[in-house]
Formats: C-alpha cells, sequence, structure tokens
C-alpha cells in the first residue's frame, strides 16, 4: 500500500512525504541539503549525489500528487554555524525548482539558523510552525502543545531481521497515536536513520515526545514495495530478540 491516513486529512505515504489533499500540500522533513560538503570537510569524500538525488525525488513527488504547496519541516540546509558557499548553491537550486510549479514553505529547525537572507532572496515563506487543515507542522526541536502534530527532527528508521540475524533499515513513520503526534522520516538518503526498534522512553529527541510511550507508536516503514504498517515498537523488539 502507498499511503495510510494518520489523522483526517493527512496521509502517510511511501515517498517520505505526508499528503495533505484537501490543501493541496505535500509535506517533507530533514533534506540537510549541503551535508556533503561538510562530511567532505572533515575528510570523508562521497560522490556529490545526494542534492541531485532529493531532487529528482522531489519532482516525482510534485508530478504524483500535483500540490500547489511544499512544506519543508525544517533542516532544509545542513550547516547550522554559517552558509556554505556550495550548501546555498544546491538549496537555491532545489528551491526554484519546487517553486516552478508549487509554493515553499519552511517551518524552521535547529539547522536553519541563516536561512533568513536566503528565503528573502529566494521568496520562501519561513515560520516557526504552521497550522493547516486543522493540523500544527513544525519541526520538532520545540516544544508544543498544539495537537494534532506532525514533526521531523527525530530522523526515525528501524531495523527488519531474518532468521540469521542479517536486517535491513528503512526508514519510517512514527504515530504516537495517544499524543495524537506523527514523526516523519529523513528525506535526506544520507541523514543516518535513528535506530527505533528497541527504543524506550526517553528515546525521542524532540521535547514533545519527552514523555511520550514509545513502545506504543506505531511504525509504518518506507519501502520499494510500499508503505508497511509493523505495528507498535514494543512489537519489533519482542520480533528481534
Amino acid at each position: 500500500m502507498r499511503t495510510f491516513q494518520a489523522f483526517p486529512g493527512v496521509r502517510m505515504t511511501s515517498d517520505l512525504c505526508i499528503w495533505m489533499e484537501s490543501e493541496a500540500t505535500i509535506a517533507i522533513a530533514d533534506l540537510h541539503i549541503g551535508l556533503e560538503g561538510v562530511l567532505e570537510a572533515e575528510g570523508m569524500h562521497l560522490p556529490r549525489i545526494q542534492t541531485e538525488s532529493m531532487r529528482d525525488s522531489l519532482m516525482r513527488i510534485v508530478d504524483r500528487y500535483q500540490p500547489e504547496k511544499v512544506l519543508i519541516l525544517g533542516d532544509l540546509k545542513h550547516e547550522f554555524s554559517h552558509n556554505l558557499g556550495q550548501e546555498l548553491a544546491e538549496v537555491r537550486q532545489v528551491v526554484r525548482q519546487l517553486r516552478d510549479g508549487a509554493e515553499v514553505w519552511v517551518a524552521k529547525g535547529n539547522h536553519d539558523n541563516f536561512l533568513a537572507s536566503l528565503a528573502k532572496q529566494l521568496d520562501l515563506r519561513v515560520e516557526g510552525s504552521f497550522r493547516l487543515g486543522g493540523v500544527s507542522m513544525m519541526h520538532g526541536h520545540r516544544d508544543t502543545n498544539d495537537r494534532p502534530l506532525v514533526i521531523g527532527h527525530e530522523h526515525p528508521s528501524v531495523r527488519l531481521f531474518d532468521s540469521i540475524g542479517a536486517y535491513l533499515k528503512l526508514p519510517c513513520f512514527l504515530h504516537f497515536e495517544k499524543e495524537r503526534v506523527l514523526v516523519l522520516p529523513a528525506f535526506s538518503p544520507l541523514a543516518p536513520g535513528m535506530d527505533f526498534t528497541n527504543a524506550t522512553k526517553g528515546r525521542a529527541l524532540s521535547p514533545v515526545l519527552r514523555d511520550a510511550d514509545v513502545g506504543a507508536a506505531q511504525v509504518y516503514a518506507c519501502s520499494e514495495i510500499g508503505l508497511m504498517h509493523l505495528g507498535p515498537v514494543s512489537g519489533l523488539k519482542r520480533v528481534n530478540r
């Protein structure tokens, strides 16, 4: 299956985004554009394919859903202490291509400290949070009592094991049904996913989830064959013992 409903009007998709049809909006999180440059400066040389890969994925999503708005839930760029030249060029490239067919809104993340000047150049709407269709949308590094809520920030992933212990790691959505919070997977192909397979209370980074029962969160893994509902995090723990 490609989509599951999280809240009324909000559907999780296997494309690492949510689709809000009544708002003609897709939302993604944690692109971390420029991560390759930071890794290169630290001595890890990787082919510069991340931005091109994300751009291609975004264009496929835009073609599929035909949104009027693309909402980025924080960490559009990776370097949070200053702006890197290559990073800014890549951000411009991605945003301008998106803006050919849709408005681009950004909920400011903890890596977006120096986004203001770029936002003005590119006519980006940048806010701390947004509310669309009765749902609050933000990055997740700050606390809020708004519900229902969609956030990024966590980069959630899970591992699926076979009978001999080999595993496949997949990005995933985490749906905290009791808390009415949905966590999006990171859109960046390079940003390492935080493994929630054996997670317990206190594992989550977001202050929104400080007291949440992580074991009760429903897992929806994104794969090439679609979106897979794997049940609660606590069920994955039992499988992996």
